[in-house]
């Protein structure tokens, strides 16, 4: 028997309830588009192949899974699931395909686990999944005979109102046979019906009769419920966050308050770790263990190693060093390397440096392209000024360990600032400063007596 799946994702819809000129597929959905979550769920199940019919919006959903080791199949202009599938024929090689639809983002693989093997214990041609719902809605009604069997899968837009009160639903999601009979099935599918559509759901009643059509109800609903609008994708969201932070606090993280913190899917949390309120956590974000974030922190691709903190505070492609110290206000850019127990504070920004152990920049400095050593100390209002207009590329500014750069000082690349060197308050500095010299850089104070009285008074009335 050939055991191989092949899964054809049904990604061609316009999603008009989405009030949208993007393809609905493409929506957001906790950082990621709609179709990544339906792609992670079918790979779950390790495919053959991966089929994804297309419509609305083609190029641009192909565009942005270019690479994917995805099959496209361009559907045309829609005319209804029956159609999409009817389309990925020539793309379908193993003996068995499941069909998804690409607006289910929660669907576990599971459940698809659970109802390949279904189909093969019913000997079945076509397999659905469905689901229990105290408000079905749009869904299509599943119509049961006596022996449990499904009869048909009625459409809302055709259902009579003893059909409407029915609880069991299609939730969109099958597994096929590979046969001619299927294709000679969906070939003879009408468009008979409110509207005008062909109908993937009518090879129930197709193949009802010959033994051959079954149902498997999963019983968890709201995972196979789809995304129609932005109050569908709002929910979605909710449910995906509390099933992370649910793995993540049974893992030993502390959630203070899981209402307001904000995973994605691909980060990674170590134990005795503390989220507080406010946390977002975007894209490949790895936080260690011990380590305290938020309130208010908003990490993406970020790695934030052990026993460190960061609250009110931006980390985007940057590296905290174990122990370390960043915040409140700080902004930590791509390239950023802070080395253990450094402290990162109020208002500061790094950008492409490193900045090494020990080393404090509390407030108000700029401190871009450069490499500081260990125990060195920025002073407030401190810039590594690294960008000349004309000039191609920034210029690297090196601060020595133990080095002391005064507030308002002005640094201008390329430069080395010496080990233990000073740097007086307020100076611009352009040349390289020696090890444990003192750099100042200032003019003169000029004072003119009694300047800003008035004339009357015998001074300068100028307005």
């Amino acid at each position: 028997m050939d055991d191989s799946l092949d899964i054809v994702i049904l990604a061609a819809g316009k999603g008009t309830r989405m009030r949208s000129r993007r393809p609905k597929v493409l929506h957001s959905l906790i950082g990621l588009p709609l179709l990544e979550h339906v792609l992670r769920a079918a790979r779950g199940i390790s495919p053959a192949r991966l089929v994804v019919v297309v419509s609305h919006g083609a190029d641009e959903v192909r565009a942005t899974f270019t690479g994917r080791d995805v099959v496209f199949v361009d559907q045309g202009e829609p005319r209804g699931t029956g159609h999409a599938v009817l389309a990925a024929r020539e793309a379908v090689v193993s003996g068995t395909f499941f069909v998804l639809p690409g607006d289910v983002p929660l669907v576990p693989p599971d459940a698809l686990r659970a109802l390949v093997r279904f189909h093969r214990e019913q000997q079945a041609t076509i397999s659905l999944l469905t689901m229990e719902s105290p408000d079905p809605g749009p869904y299509g009604r599943v119509v049961r005979g006596d022996d449990g069997r499904p009869v048909r899968v009625v459409e809302a837009s055709d259902a009579t109102t003893e059909e409407r009160a029915i609880r069991e639903v299609n939730s969109g999601i099958w597994c096929l046979a590979n046969s001619s009979e299927l294709w000679e099935a969906l070939a003879g599918l009408t468009t008979a019906n409110a509207k005008g559509e062909l109908y993937l759901t009518d090879l129930v009643a197709w193949f009802s009769p010959l033994g051959k059509a079954a149902a498997l109800l999963w019983p968890e609903a709201d995972a196979l419920c789809g995304v129609n609008d932005r109050l569908d994708l709002a929910q979605a969201e909710g449910a995906i966050r509390r099933r992370i932070l649910a793995v993540w606090m049974r893992d030993g993280v502390t959630v203070v308050d899981p209402a307001t913190v904000y995973p994605s899917l691909d980060a990674t949390v170590g134990e005795d770790t503390v989220l507080h309120p406010g946390t977002h956590l975007v894209g490949r974000t790895v936080i260690g263990a011990g380590c305290t974030v938020g309130p208010n922190a908003y990490l993406a691709d970020a790695r934030i190693e052990n026993g460190a903190r960061v609250w009110y505070s931006v980390v985007e492609g940057a590296v905290v060093g174990a122990e370390a110290q960043i915040g409140p206000y700080a902004h930590l850019r791509p390239g950023a390397r802070i080395g253990r127990r450094a402290k990162v504070g109020n208002f500061v920004e790094v950008k492409q440096a490193t900045l090494g152990e020990g080393v404090k920049a509390g407030h108000l400095a700029y401190i871009g392209d450069a490499e500081v050593g260990a125990g060195a100390n920025i002073g407030a209002g401190a810039i590594t000024c690294n960008f000349q207009p004309g000039k191609k590329g920034k210029f690297r500014t090196e601060i020595g360990p133990g080095a002391f750069i005064g507030s308002n000082a002005s640094l201008i690349a390329p430069i080395r600032i010496g080990e233990g060197a000073v740097v007086g308050a307020g100076s611009v500095i352009t040349h390289d400063v020696p090890p444990f010299a003192l750099a100042l850089e200032r003019s003169p104070e000029t004072l003119k007596p009694s300047w800003a009285r008035t004339e009357d008074e015998g001074g300068n009335d100028d307005g």
